[in-house]
């Protein structure tokens, strides 16, 4: 067995944490998220015996600074896999999106590269219209052709920042269609997430300033919309705070997952803006 790596690339914009929300939701203002760089160790947590899997070596970094019209973040992994059969893989991403203020635009940059896949450099945006409009997406590779978007369609961001506004209200369970900035066919996923109660971050010491005292344990698993298989292609599970920091995550596959311990983070500084 060989990593499939859209999988593992589908997690880019899983740290997306800004302040935003999709036409026809009221912003939540006593949410307050902080901007902030990130890094990430990241090691190989589980494997079954059929994906051959012995290491997993790496690290990510993580970006979220806002501009005057909207929120930016950036991730860019480097990830080594080691196998049973001394073989090894390398795999890099850097991917990069722009969501404003209103919730309505979105934009996104990828660069993709591993051992067994072509290079991959694509970009495109997505736009939420007025109610009763339908949202489409373009990208570079087929920039005639329209995607359009499912009702009630989120942002990567706006779910995270929607995720944490039901926190905060004792909700547990949500479920939502996210558009993520990805190839046309695996840019959409139905998502189905869990949200415990909150719990007594450990971590404050790397996390400095910007640590809370507690965070909520968030588990997201991800569908592909056109599937009938009740198995998520894959899970994300966060130590999400209340400041939209993620204090730790896990991946997991189903055959093997990944964890990302955090090691150092740095608050960043907002626009003057008029």
């Amino acid at each position: 067995m060989r990593v499939n790596f859209k999988n593992i690339l589908a997690l880019h914009t899983s740290l997306g944490i800004a302040l935003f929300s999709v036409p026809g939701q009221a912003i939540d203002l006593a949410i307050d998220l902080a901007a902030h760089e990130a890094t990430y160790e990241m090691s190989l947590l589980s494997a079954s015996t059929e994906a051959q899997m012995t290491s997993i070596v790496g690290k990510t970094n993580f970006i979220l600074r806002k501009d005057c019209e909207g929120w930016i973040s950036s991730e860019d992994y480097l990830l080594e896999f080691g196998y049973d059969t001394g073989d090894s893989a390398i795999l890099a991403s850097h991917f990069e999106s722009w969501e404003e203020l209103s919730g309505q635009l979105y934009s996104f940059e990828v660069d993709e590269r591993s051992t067994f896949e072509e290079e991959k450099q694509f970009n495109g945006f997505a736009s939420l219209p007025p109610s009763g409009k339908t949202g489409e997406a373009y990208f570079s590779m087929q920039p005639d052709v329209a995607l359009r978007l499912p009702d009630k369609v989120y942002f990567p961001i706006a779910h995270t920042k929607e995720v944490l506004s039901r926190a905060e209200k004792g909700e547990k369970i949500f479920t939502a269609n996210i558009f993520f900035g990805a190839e046309p066919d695996r840019a959409i996923k139905r998502t189905s997430t869990v949200i415990g109660s909150r719990q007594k971050v450990t971590n404050s010491r790397v996390l400095g300033a910007l640590a809370n005292s507690n965070y909520y344990p968030v588990n997201i698993a991800y569908f592909d919309p056109s599937s009938v298989e009740p198995v998520p292609e894959y899970e994300i599970t966060f130590h999400l705070q209340p400041n939209g920091v993620v204090a730790y995550y896990e991946v997991d596959y189903g055959d093997f997952a990944i964890d990302a311990t955090l090691t150092k983070i740095t608050p960043l500084g907002r626009p003057e803006c008029s």
